[in-house]
């Protein structure tokens, strides 16, 4: 029997799940094959579209319209389309959601570049009841949301760069989400909105990228966050509060704000935390009584690098098992200045807890050696020990460097001290 005979003697629900694993212009194609294959395509659960900017490639829309018009499935699992290439004015992206909501759609994902005019995304998208994850993808998209929205199953939400119809778009849209539990928000320079407003209850994890500019403000109020990750140089931070079970936050943030105290107190309580040195420097009157594993960003971009702050740091994080300091320098940079002055009490997280100690990107200079010679020689319960040498240095340099790590007294005799891919 023939590969081709083989495979169309398959039930056609595997033939089904087959074709949902392959793009969509791909399923397409076995419609030649036979009277039977020209049916079964036209069932499968899951489209997938993707135009890439590949100048030989003919434009992804036409096979959209025409595949969704002989789409015969009563429900459709997903649709995703993902565009690279600026496509033409006729190409209608609101009817294809609407296509997706009526065919009770789980899953929509509309990654779009940007258009010469305005795209208005104002569809039944915003009153499904059967969407569970829905991404949204593009500067020149208007989110136009009702008065009265409604997406009860909706778990995951997505929007990244997008533009909203007015200041209040999103707050409609997330307080008739009553099961949202993901939400991912990149902000557009131009997207309408002054105070981003995220009070949403039933939130569990929260990823917030904020654009170069000044003069907006996030306000967020969801007491059931546990994880958290803000990305912003700019953003006021004030209104951020109620966050009892928060477990995971990192806060990648490089410039001071005034009311720096009142915000990084938010975070007292979790149990990881990945931070700048910035916001280090002001956490001295903070205790992190639960705080487990502990990141330390060195950023290249400031004029001076004090680790000092990091002890103070240390002092208040009494149970911390794993410490981990990230210098981050591209490979432009020749570094800033470090400074590094012995502390006068050893803290009690290095005593009697710190199993995992971590640097990436170790320079090897002078204040670099006995910062970690400190840490060697005090943590009396560390298991292991790594480190990734920059990336500048010679192959030749970076074995000098690990050999030199290695000649260092640690006081924990069965600790193992190894050598991290860079």
């Amino acid at each position: 029997m023939s590969g081709e005979d083989r495979i169309s003697a398959l039930h056609d629900d595997l033939l089904l799940k087959i074709l949902s694993k392959i793009p969509t212009k791909y399923a397409v194609t076995t419609m030649v094959l036979s009277k039977r294959w020209s049916l079964v395509w036209t069932m499968v659960p899951k489209l997938e579209y993707k135009d890439t900017r590949n100048e030989g490639e003919k434009s992804v829309w036409p096979l959209i319209d025409k595949s969704l018009q002989l789409h015969k499935a009563h429900v459709l699992e997903s649709l995703h389309i993902q565009v690279e290439r600026q496509f033409p004015d006729d190409a209608d992206v609101v009817k294809c959601v609407s296509y997706a909501v009526d065919h009770n759609v789980r899953e929509l994902a509309l990654i779009l570049p940007s258009q010469p005019k305005s795209l208005l995304l104002q569809s039944n998208v915003f009153i499904s009841k059967t969407l569970v994850k829905l991404t949204l993808s593009c500067r020149t998209l208007v989110v136009d949301v009702p008065s009265l929205p409604c997406l009860p199953s909706l778990q995951t939400l997505v929007l990244r760069n997008v533009v909203y119809k007015d200041e209040n778009s999103h707050v409609r849209l997330l307080a008739n989400c009553p099961a949202l539990r993901y939400l991912e928000v990149e902000r557009n320079l131009s997207d309408n909105v002054t105070r981003f407003i995220v009070k949403v209850p039933s939130l569990r994890s929260l990823i917030y990228l904020q654009c170069k500019r000044a003069s907006r403000f996030l306000v967020l109020d969801s007491p059931g966050l546990r994880n958290i990750m803000l990305s912003d140089p700019h953003e006021d931070f004030d209104s951020i509060q109620n966050m009892p079970h928060l477990y995971c936050a990192a806060v990648h943030c490089f410039v001071f704000h005034p009311n720096e105290d009142k915000f990084l107190r938010s975070f007292s309580s979790v149990r990881i935390l990945c931070l700048s040195l910035t916001h280090v420097e002001c956490c001295s009157a903070i205790k992190f009584s639960r705080l487990m594993k502990f990141t330390l960003h060195l950023c290249c971009f400031a004029d001076f690098c004090r680790l000092e702050p990091l002890f103070l740091f240390l002092h208040n994080s009494p149970i911390l098992k794993v410490l981990e300091i990230k210098y981050d320098v591209p490979n432009w940079s020749n570094g800033v200045p470090l400074s590094w002055n012995r502390p006068s009490s050893v803290p009690e997280c290095l005593l009697s807890h710190l199993e995992i100690f971590v640097w990436r990107e170790f320079g090897g200079r002078r204040q670099e050696r006995a910062c970690v010679a400190y840490i060697l020689a005090n943590s009396k319960c560390l298991k292991t020990a790594r480190f990734s040498p920059c990336n500048k240095l010679s192959e030749k340099d970076k074995d000098k460097m690990m050999e030199l790590l290695k000649s260092m007294f640690r006081v924990s005799t069965s600790s193992q001290l190894m050598r991290l891919p860079n």
